[in-house]
This record gives C-alpha cells, sequence and structure tokens, in this order.
C-alpha cells in the first residue's frame, strides 16, 4: 500500500496501518467521530478504553489538551518518543476518543513515516496498537496486516518498529504525576527529569476491587495475550525445572548462552535476544511471542525477568497480562 492511500483515507474519516517507533498503530483522525468509531469495530475494542492522540510536538499537544510546566518539562527531553501525557482535554476532542472522561493520553512518535505522515494531514491522529483488542501487539507490518485478514486497511511499511513495546503512560491530572502503564521510559529517568518523586499505580482495579474507568490503554488485566496457552513462571530456574513441561511445549528463553539439559533440548526453542540484552529482548518480545503462537502448540513457557526496574518491568508488565497461568 501507498503513502497517498493511506494520506487520503486520514483525510476522509477512515483507517489505516502506520508504524512507530513502539508498535504498529491503526490510525485516524482524532477528530472524526465516524473515524475513531471505525478503529473501534475494527480492532473489537470497548469504549471504555480510551486511544491515544499522536501529534508532532508539545505546540501540538496544546491544541487539544491543556499543557503547562511539567509537560513542556518532559516533552523537552522525551518527545518526539516514547513518553504519553495523560492532560485535560480541550472541549473540541470527541468524548469516543476519551472514553468520556475529561482528560486525553497524548504524545510524540519519533518514527520518521508517522511524522511525515502528520506533517502531510496536520491533523492529530489517534493510533492503538494495530491488532485486535486484547491480542498481541504487532512490532512488524506483515504481523499487523495479518490480524485484519480481508479486512486489513491501507498500511505503510515502515519495517522493524525499533523498541518493541508500547509507550509508558504517565498521569499529569493528579497531584502527584502517576505512571499508569509501565513502558521504555522508565520511573527513575521521569523522575530525574523533574527533580521529584512520582507514582506508579499499574491495576486494572480500585481500592474496592471494582473495574474502575481506565485513563490509559494497557490496563486491562487480561491484555497481549496469545492463542496458545501461555505459562508464566517466577524465575527462569523456576520454569527450566516444572513439571509442567510436556512433549511438544514451547519454551520462550532470554538469551542464546544457557546450558540446556537434554531433556530441555527436546522442545522447541526461542531466544528473545542473543546475550540477554533488554533493549533487545524489549524489541524481540512481540515478534517471538507472535512465531511461537503460529505454531499452534498446546503451551508456551515463559519466566519473568529479575528486574525490579528499567525496561524489564515493561515486559514483565507486558507477560503479567499476557499469561494464562502464573506459576
Amino acid at each position: 500500500m501507498s503513502f497517498d492511500a493511506c494520506v487520503h483515507a486520514l483525510c476522509n474519516n477512515n483507517i489505516c496501518i502506520l508504524p512507530t517507533e513502539t508498535v504498529y498503530g491503526l490510525a485516524c483522525s482524532a477528530l472524526s467521530v465516524q473515524a475513531v468509531k471505525r478503529v473501534y469495530k475494527l480492532k473489537g475494542r470497548p469504549s471504555s478504553n480510551p486511544l491515544i492522540v499522536h501529534v508532532l510536538d508539545h505546540h501540538s499537544a496544546s491544541d487539544i489538551s491543556s499543557t503547562n510546566n511539567l509537560s513542556q518539562k518532559l516533552a523537552d527531553n522525551f518527545w518526539p518518543g516514547p513518553l504519553t501525557l495523560i492532560l485535560p482535554k480541550k472541549k473540541w476532542i470527541p468524548s469516543e476518543i476519551t472514553a468520556g472522561l475529561n482528560s486525553v493520553a497524548v504524545r510524540s512518535p519519533s518514527h520518521p513515516v508517522f511524522r511525515k505522515v502528520l506533517k502531510h494531514v496536520n491533523l492529530p491522529l489517534a493510533a492503538p496498537s494495530a491488532n485486535p483488542s486484547n491480542m498481541l501487539s504487532h512490532t512488524n507490518c506483515q504481523n499487523a496486516v495479518s490480524a485484519f485478514g480481508r479486512n486489513c486497511p491501507p498500511f505503510i511499511d515502515g519495517g522493524q518498529c525499533n523498541i518493541g513495546i508500547e509507550s509508558t503512560v504517565l498521569d499529569l491530572t493528579s497531584s502527584c504525576p502517576n505512571i499508569l502503564r509501565l513502558g521504555p521510559i522508565t520511573k527513575d529517568a521521569i523522575e530525574n527529569v523533574l527533580g521529584t518523586k512520582i507514582k506508579t499505580q499499574n491495576s486494572a482495579k480500585n481500592q474496592v476491587g471494582q473495574t474502575r474507568l481506565h485513563k490509559s490503554p494497557g490496563q486491562n488485566e487480561r491484555h497481549y495475550s496469545t492463542r496458545t496457552n501461555l505459562h508464566l513462571y517466577s524465575t527462569l530456574k523456576q520454569m527450566l525445572n516444572s513439571d509442567e513441561l510436556q512433549k511438544g511445549d514451547i519454551l520462550l528463553l532470554p538469551h542464546a548462552n544457557l546450558n540446556l539439559t537434554t531433556t530441555h533440548n527436546k522442545f522447541s526453542h526461542f531466544y528473545l535476544s542473543s546475550t540477554g540484552d533488554p533493549l533487545e529482548i524489549t524489541r524481540n518480545l512481540f515478534n517471538i511471542l507472535n512465531d511461537a503462537d503460529e505454531l499452534k502448540k498446546e503451551r508456551i513457557h515463559i519466566s519473568l525477568f529479575p528486574s525490579n526496574d528499567g525496561i524489564l518491568s515493561a515486559v514483565n508488565d507486558r507477560l503479567s497480562r499476557a499469561a494464562t497461568l502464573k506459576f
């Protein structure tokens, strides 16, 4: 598909698939209710799950949201890039974008193709991940296109996404900045820029255990799911010694430098990295989960990474939401 076809779709209340540095997105004009409804329908996404609006820069963000000194400081340091800010929305932003809330999620993507489209259409673009709701995100165009089959809209192939997981989401509408979704921009990095402590609230439940309205996508307890049962273990050692491993199962391993036993070599293997580099693991995560899923085996086994901070914490978050069973 062509650049022109995608631009035509965006300018005519329709949708297309675009690359970002995080994952591929299903894009539409954030000012067109008709187009936004098409995104929700194609994804099968519940209307209670808001969309992220993509803009060129902080000045553009001020057209759709009430920006402030904090958002300016964060944009100066992290935009364009994988940080989404939750801000009070301007009145002309459709409520369908924000799940009826008075806040809007906004970020400036760094992928050159997406930025070229933004400049050409001169519109803020809503772009959730290009996948059916709650299923695996996609970091290459082929997987994103395949996910929608005959219903696939126009698309631009921008190559492999450089980062590989969705943006960090930071809520600036509360008294203390609050991370609602873990991502590539870490808590420490944000605190270093702001010069103050921030909170991390990454739960889909409120204090009485009832589902609450989400200001951010990626907060559902079940998300990023494979069709194959995904068994998640607390440690790699626990996984490799588990009685749950059965013939025909798939092992997802952190790197290729592991000393596996003869028993382990009987299983199908996928390595998330060559040496255990966190950025390589993150970049490969969704592609390898998708490749393992395509084998249509009974079970996929993977373990959490030993990380309390950094980008691997965001990977652990994705795995925890994707898991069918946890051990």
